[in-house]
């Protein structure tokens, strides 16, 4: 009786397939020469004996059936098998994780810490998104920014018009405040006139008297 495979599986398998184990030096420069000059490749280096490198297997095994990065192209190298290429790349930790667009190294990490390679693979697959949904999340992006920096001239000339109202509003103060002063010298003015005006007649009216 045959037994009927599920398309799950075969897509699991498939998905899995797209790392690859490279076991020769040619099979690691043929991986290169698929992805091209503008092709991203992701390289992690491994060994057997390393345990945190068996860690990080499930979490290469999801970023590999991400339709995300499909466009990158996944090469697992066991620094014991190909220690040629580890020494090429100047590996000094395991896992090591380097990213490359053909000859140029992009980025490299190190340790298990899958949510630092996430973000490793994010920042550098965004920037090679070319048209399509990449323009419209940057067209998408500079809109936002665009708007944010707009709220942020609108609130900076609220913020300048508040600062010039209490400025003016110090200026009348202190306006009102001179002239009040004025008047009230000029009143006290007033009285001394009168007051040594009244004296001067009393002193008149007494040589008289």
């Amino acid at each position: 009786m045959a037994v009927r495979r599920r398309a799950g599986s075969a897509r699991k398998m498939m998905a899995f397939s797209r790392i690859v184990n490279c076991h020769t030096v040619e099979e690691y420069a043929k991986v290169f020469k698929k992805a091209g000059d503008n092709g991203l490749v992701l390289v992690e280096f491994v060994a057997g004996w390393s345990s945190s490198s068996k860690s990080m297997q499930p979490y290469m095994t999801t970023l590999a059936k991400s339709a995300e990065y499909k466009k990158i192209h996944f090469v697992r190298i066991d620094m014991e098998a190909l220690p040629e290429i580890a020494q090429k790349c100047n590996v000094k930790a395991l896992p090591t994780y380097q990213l490359w667009r053909g000859d140029e190294k992009l980025e490299e990490m190190t340790g298990a810490l899958p949510a630092k390679l996430v973000a490793m693979l994010k920042t550098h697959h965004i920037k090679e998104k070319k048209g399509g949904v990449g323009n419209l999340v940057a067209f998408v992006g500079t809109l936002v920014l665009g708007v944010f920096g707009l709220l942020k001239i609108k609130d900076r000339i609220e913020e300048w018009e508040a600062e010039e109202e209490e400025r003016a509003a110090i200026r009348e103060a202190e306006e009102e405040a001179r002239r009040l002063a004025e008047e009230e010298a000029t009143r006290a003015r007033q009285a001394r006139l009168r007051q040594q005006a009244a004296s001067r007649s009393t002193a008149s009216s007494a040589r008289r008297g």
